[in-house]
């Protein structure tokens, strides 16, 4: 890829990642009043609340897919950072050290939590609600994230 399709490529990435955000964002607006959600309001929740519950979750999921899967790894390409046969652990702790993210740990708590959450076990719906108020409360941080791939990516185009 050259270094135009490689700029190419993050812009349209940073687009992407942005469209998931303006979701997130609506859905957001939605349910905000509910968070922290308690267990007797889950049970309480309307249908289409719930379904924005659920748009919050798919979006927040593809947003850090896309971020780890497609945005980190060419932007660390842009930069001529060495990550062919790095594992995404090596990529994280790099993307640290320059100060694109703030933590390691933090990046695969939350993907932890949201991976947790995706699925919907009656049985583990403690968790959920947990791991529901969590991404609410770290959506900044990724958003954070986010416009620091941004910035950097501009300073480079």
């Amino acid at each position: 890829m050259t270094n135009d399709e490689l700029k190419n490529h993050i812009k349209q990435t940073l687009d992407t990642c942005f469209l998931h955000l303006q979701r997130i964002e609506f859905a957001k607006s939605k349910v905000s009043g509910l968070i922290p959600l308690s267990r007797e309001a889950y049970h309480s929740l309307s249908d289409e609340m719930i379904s924005f519950l659920d748009q919050y979750i798919y979006r927040f999921s593809k947003l850090q897919d896309t971020m780890g899967n497609r945005l980190f790894p060419s932007l660390l390409k842009l930069l001529a950072e060495p990550i062919e046969d790095k594992a995404f652990i090596d990529i994280l702790n790099r993307l640290e050290k320059i100060g694109i993210i703030n933590s390691t740990q933090k990046w695969i708590q939350l993907r932890k939590i949201r991976n947790d959450i995706a699925h919907e076990y009656p049985s583990a719906l403690e968790e959920r609600i947990e791991g529901i108020n969590f991404l609410f409360e770290e959506i900044e941080q990724l958003k954070q994230i986010l416009e620091n791939c941004k910035s950097r990516f501009e300073t480079l185009i």
